[in-house]
């Protein structure tokens, strides 16, 4: 269990470090690399279906996804951003960014540099009493619920129907930085199986970290 830091009028945006470094350590990673390589897939491993290029869409477009589609009319007042874009920065039902418009490596990383960009904004203009006032109501179940124990009060159940369930913001970042982590351990995975070195070293951080989680090893 993590334990709650901060007063409820301290700035957000210290608290989740990793939204100003993640750029680096995705470019670090994938310097270099061919076409193949960040294309290359396997049968073998569930998490070698998806290749490094998928991944760093994914952690892209996860973060459009979130926070316009899902928290757009809380977080934005002001009015949303990217809403010329949005549906192809979400890109449902595969979840990562439209291949048609953004396919390019140089391409999509500039693409979630203006997601973790996006992110920043937001943290920048919360405390930490904001994020966790505002709430997200959502039924079914939720894949944050495998780490919110570490985060409490940032997930709460429908004491009549479980299966409804309250995220706070702070909780919805948490999730975000989990996401973002453990596709970069993917990422690193999928180099490993190509015989190619990691080069970042990730933080403790994340759904990579659940003693339930696969972590097999080419």
């Amino acid at each position: 269990m993590v334990e709650k830091i901060g007063n409820p009028g301290d700035p957000a945006l210290p608290l989740f470090p990793l939204f100003s470094s993640y750029e680096g350590m995705v470019a670090r990673e994938v310097e270099g690399l061919t076409d193949a390589q960040l294309d290359w897939t396997s049968p073998r491993w569930g998490w070698s279906e998806w290749s490094i290029r998928n991944n760093i869409s994914h952690v892209a477009s996860h973060l459009f996804r979130w926070y316009i589609l899902r928290w757009g009319d809380q977080i934005f007042p002001e009015g949303i951003p990217f809403r010329d874009e949005v549906d192809y920065l979400a890109a449902l039902p595969h979840r990562q960014l439209d291949k048609e418009q953004w396919w390019e490596i140089d391409v999509v990383l500039g693409k979630l540099g203006e997601a973790l960009q996006m992110t920043r904004d937001i943290l920048s203009k919360e405390t930490v009493g904001s994020l966790n006032a505002k709430t997200l109501t959502t039924e079914g179940s939720s894949f944050y619920d495998q780490i919110s124990d570490r985060y409490p009060g940032t997930l709460t159940l429908d004491p009549d129907n479980p299966s409804i369930q309250t995220m706070t913001l702070e909780g919805c970042f948490h999730h975000s930085e989990g996401e973002l982590v453990t596709h970069l351990y993917n990422v690193q995975r999928l180099k490993r199986a190509q015989g190619l070195a990691a080069k970042v070293e990730l933080p403790p951080i994340g759904y990579w970290t659940l003693d339930t989680w696969d972590r097999s090893e080419p």
